[in-house]
């Protein structure tokens, strides 16, 4: 009667196990089910962005290089080696695959070493007449073993949300670089619309300057008041004054980049004080951005990857419901004399192999699922944003970009209209023709209009920038 219990307790055992299975299995599904879900919303998404195509040619890493500016690259090179929160980025996957390795380790059993000496005293009055004091003393040495089988598919995952937490943080590593490299490009951008600005200054200045002298000799000789001088002093020393501004923009801009490359300062100023030109802004651009660039975006892999996190998040909470398989064990020696403790009759051990299960826990883990669920449908929802925000981003980069072409292209033929504005009202002063107002006039709008067209230009370029960290670092030229 005994075996045959013992044979029916043991079918019974096997039987729970394949329930318990094919209920992992289930939990396993609906999870993948889930992320099916999402797979197909986003896909009808990206089918509405007419720009969709499936030839892509994907983008160069280094984007930054089309500019064809020696001294960007090497900015960008060194800030991408240095920068603080790079390094800090890159921590951040080191962590995330230690964190693999910790969960990995629940696979296997752990073993503790136990050694230890007691002595004990019993009472011998406890149980209400005299009895015997006894005493016992005795030294010990154990192997303590304990390990939860993973016969339900916990480790595994919560082993499969610690890789999917490592993907993130690689995604949030490449948004890292791309945003320094953009962020490096787009100073550099400013600081060399900045030192342009000061050599148009200094060249109007001159310009003005022999206006000035012009007005003066004519002062001199009686052919012309008082208010002409004035006029040509207001029109250059304005020109002058803002020089020192644009000098200290410089020196702001260059410590920017010192920062973000993390470099001294004053040797960075030593390389950046010298006039360079402002990055060629004419560069080929699609006028229509293929959907699979967006999906290559830092933040739109990030996202996705947090996804498959939450869903595995989800699983390990629902598998919070089935039963837990462990088994525990004890082997070593233990004897009263130090002598005795090699000999046989001191050896023990003990072997407990436990099925335990939570039967109700006040619906904890009723909530803890639901909690799970919404946590992934939140994610879900972040990624359909970032997809969007994706796309706008890009689109209004490119917008940006071809607005400032057009808008360059009728800035320069205003400066040059001006030029000549200016050229003929100087002409006309000189011979007596037109009054000095009309020199000051053109000398002001000449001055303005050219740096605007620097601005302009500048800002192109910084469009350009922005469209390459809105695809996630480019696109390739061929």
């Amino acid at each position: 009667m005994k075996n045959r219990y013992k044979e029916s307790g043991t079918k019974r055992f096997f039987i729970a196990l394949l329930l318990f299975a094919g209920l992992q299995s289930s939990l396993t599904v609906e999870a993948e089910e889930a992320l099916t879900d999402v797979s197909t919303e986003t896909a009808q998404w990206w089918s509405r962005y007419s720009g969709a195509s499936n030839d892509v040619q994907m983008p160069s890493a280094d984007w930054w290089k089309c500019f064809e500016d020696p001294v960007l690259d090497s900015l960008v090179e060194i800030g991408l080696q240095r920068n603080y929160n790079v390094a800090m980025a890159t921590r951040r996957i080191e962590i995330a695959k230690n964190a693999v390795g910790s969960a990995k380790a629940s696979y296997y059993p752990s073993f503790s070493l136990g050694i230890g000496y007691d002595k004990e005293r019993a009472s011998g009055l406890m149980y209400g007449s005299k009895g015997s004091v006894s005493n016992t003393s005795y030294l010990s040495g154990t192997i303590n073993m304990s390990w939860e089988i993973d016969v339900f598919g916990k480790v595994t995952a919560q082993v499969k949300a610690k890789k999917a937490a490592v993907e993130v943080s690689r995604a949030d590593h490449a948004g890292v670089l791309v945003s320094l490299a953009a962020q490096i490009a787009t100073t550099y951008v400013d600081l060399r619309v900045a030192q342009a600005q000061i050599t148009v200054a200094n060249e109007h200045a001159a310009s003005q300057m022999k206006a000035l002298k012009i007005a003066e000799a004519r002062y001199d000789s009686g052919l012309a008041s008082r208010m002409d001088v004035d006029q040509a002093k207001t029109v250059y020393y304005s020109t002058i004054a803002s020089i020192p501004t644009l000098e200290s923009s410089v020196r702001q801009y260059i410590n920017a980049l010192a920062v973000l490359v993390v470099e001294n300062p004053d040797d960075l100023y030593e390389t950046l004080s010298v006039m360079g030109s402002i990055p060629a802004y004419l560069q080929p651009v699609a006028n229509g951005i293929p959907a699979d660039l967006l999906r290559r975006r830092p933040d739109v892999v990030e996202a996705e990857k947090e996804i498959d996190e939450y869903a595995a998040q989800l699983g390990i909470a629902k598998k919070d419901y089935l039963p837990d398989l462990s088994l525990t064990g004890m082997v070593g020696v233990a004897a009263h004399r130090p002598g005795d403790i090699f000999k046989s009759g001191a050896f023990q051990y003990s072997i407990a192999p436990t099925l335990s299960w939570t039967i109700f826990d006040g619906l904890a883990r009723k909530y803890n699922v639901s909690a799970a669920r919404e946590t992934l449908q939140n994610a879900v929802d972040n990624y359909n944003l970032t997809v969007m925000t994706a796309f706008e981003e890009t689109d209004n980069a490119l917008s940006a970009y071809f607005s400032d072409l057009k808008y360059i292209d009728n800035l320069t033929k205003l400066v040059q209209a001006s030029a000549d504005y200016d050229k003929l009202a100087i002409d006309q002063y000189k011979n007596g023709i037109a009054a000095f107002i009309n020199v000051a006039d053109a000398q002001v709008s000449y001055l303005t209009y050219d740096n605007t067209l620097i601005q302009a230009q500048g800002q192109a370029v910084i469009a350009l920038i922005d469209l390459y960290k809105a695809l996630g670092g480019g696109w390739s030229n061929d």
